[in-house]
């Protein structure tokens, strides 16, 4: 049987996991070749699971983490941007990076994994409950 998190976060704004002052893997690593791979590459299909630095970058990051790992705290600012300080000195960043505010402007939702729990959403609007 799987076991799945009872929490789920979807971050659709840019964002970063770092380290001290490294990042370990970021939302753009999706557009670049993994290492190995040519830049210039015409063949390169950032689509293609396994061709891309974030693939590469997330695995270096599971790796690293360990089931021990918790979450810390967590922070926000007044324009939506996330904060949450993992154990081992991570810390998640997600900060919204357009001036959108209609109703398609979510930058990021947190959730219980159970079925009809309220979702807390963050949007151009501000917070939003589901």
């Amino acid at each position: 049987m799987e076991e799945v998190a009872e929490y789920a976060l979807h971050i659709q704004c840019s964002w970063r996991i770092v380290k001290g002052n490294k990042i370990v893997v970021a939302s753009r690593d999706f557009y670049s070749p993994r290492t190995g791979l040519d830049d210039e590459n015409e063949y390169f299909e950032w689509d293609v699971q396994g061709n891309n630095r974030f693939d590469e970058r997330i695995e270096f990051f599971i790796e690293g983490i360990n089931e021990h790992t918790i979450v810390e705290r967590v922070g926000s600012d007044e324009v939506g941007g996330l904060k949450i300080f993992l154990s081992q000195g991570y810390l998640v960043k997600g900060f919204p990076d357009t001036s959108e505010d209609d109703e398609y402007s979510e930058f990021w939702k947190l959730f219980n994994r159970k079925e009809d729990s309220p979702h807390f959403v963050v949007t151009g609007n501000g917070i939003e409950n589901e």
